[in-house]
């Protein structure tokens, strides 16, 4: 059964996987996607999408996801790659919210909160929460809001202007690989100039609350339609590091038809980059850079799709199965330390009161005693550890599976590149 766990240990999160479509490396557009966002960073600041590791941009992935370097400075995973993404605020379920959708025409939720409900899908989309905003819509809201905040790429669509008076709603489900209706690509028109972009960026880095007065001004409203529920994941207990910050972070993806220019905003960002999922798996294995155990695993999964088509009808058809809630179990051991995920055999019954002790065994020797494998495994060494994620059982609420050695999988990969 799902838990529901103190509020002193983990903050509310929202984050998004941002894939946007490109061809040979440069901004492009993908038949029958939606249209890029409405808004462009300020001039000068955007960074575009990377040339491959031999100076031609992989064809493998006709697509690139958006990464953000943390500052050195963060509190919580310093100079690491992340996807965009913060804390939620309080005005990310403010009432205000439901005035601002009524303009725009809408005044129902049903694509969003007519999710199959499972007996564990994750408590932050189930959980009773006293505002009118449903929990996800007030998610999907903070992860544009952040998106925003950090890259400057604003996720909006403007109020229609048609007889219905009614905003750009989900269209109908089709099967994975047609053309998507005309009417969910989003208007060419942008609804706020690019310096109108760079001063709201700064209001709203400074007081969440001037996200909403940004819709009402400029007539539009968080494009809560194009993100999907991707998964839930806890920041578990680190053995040395017992105090650290903890989030309950609801993951989504947005699916682009190209890429809008990114930029970082030094404070928090201090890089943004369009890459595809298998140059930053193959980046981090090298050690060029540092990537969280939640971002190397829904990276790996992103693997097994390189079409952006075929991304997005399978996140738009998967969606509405919802997702359940991941808590990282940390099993120290003689050579280093296992994180298991439910559906290991090690994972505990009871993973919120845990209370584990290191283990006799190798990292090795825990694997090959193990029937049910999935989990991250890392090996004790100086510089960065040596980590990969190990998965021998079939995915649960219709998601992307793992290759049974994600980065044996990623080489192979690179190798074709």
């Amino acid at each position: 059964m799902p838990f529901k766990p103190l509020s002193k240990h983990w903050l509310e999160a929202a984050t998004v996987i941002l894939a946007a479509g490109a061809r040979n490396g440069r901004t492009g557009t993908v038949s029958g996607l939606p249209a890029g966002p409405h808004g462009t960073a300020p001039a000068g600041t955007g960074s575009g999408p990377p040339a491959g590791p031999h100076g031609t941009a992989p064809a493998q992935f006709d697509y690139r996801v958006l990464m953000l370097q943390r500052s050195g400075k963060s509190g919580f995973m310093p100079n690491a790659k992340v996807f965009p993404g913060g804390v939620v605020d309080a005005s990310d379920f403010s009432e205000e919210w439901m005035d601002v959708f009524k303009a725009a025409g809408l005044t129902d939720f049903k694509e969003l909160t007519q999710v199959e409900v499972h007996a564990d899908r994750s408590p932050m989309f189930t959980a009773h929460r006293d505002s009118p905003v449903p929990n996800e819509v007030g998610y999907r809201i903070c992860a544009i809001r952040e998106t925003f905040e950090e890259s400057g790429v604003l996720l909006v669509r403007p109020w229609a202007s048609g007889p219905t008076g009614r905003a750009l709603p989900a269209p109908e489900r089709a099967p994975a690989g047609l053309p998507l209706p005309a009417a969910e690509r989003a208007p060419a028109e942008c609804p706020v100039s690019a310096a109108e972009l760079a001063r709201w960026r700064k209001r709203v880095d400074g007081d969440a609350r001037e996200f909403i007065k940004l819709c009402k001004e400029h007539r539009c409203v968080p494009d809560v339609w194009s993100l999907y529920e991707w998964s839930n994941w806890l920041t578990p207990v680190v053995p040395d590091r017992p105090k650290r910050r903890r989030y309950d972070t609801a993951f989504f993806i947005c699916c682009l038809d190209h890429i809008p220019p990114a930029a970082r905003d030094d404070r928090e960002i201090v890089r943004a980059q369009w890459l595809t999922p298998a140059e930053v798996l193959h980046d981090f294995r090298q050690e060029k850079h540092i990537v969280p155990p939640p971002q190397v695993y829904e990276l790996s999964r992103l693997c097994q799709v390189p079409s952006l088509a075929g991304l997005h009808h399978f996140s738009r058809e998967r969606g509405g199965q919802g997702c359940e809630r991941w808590l990282p179990i940390v099993l120290p051991c003689e050579d280093g330390q296992v994180t298991v995920l439910p559906g290991d055999d090690l994972y505990p019954t009871h993973p919120e009161v845990y209370q584990g002790s290191p283990l006799p065994s190798t990292v090795a020797q825990l694997r090959q005693s193990a029937k049910n494998i999935h989990r991250r495994e890392s090996l004790q060494r100086s510089g960065f550890p040596t980590a990969n994620y190990r998965c021998n059982i079939p995915p649960r609420f219709g998601h992307l599976p793992l290759k049974h050695d994600v980065f044996a999988f990623v080489e192979w990969i690179q190798s074709k590149l």
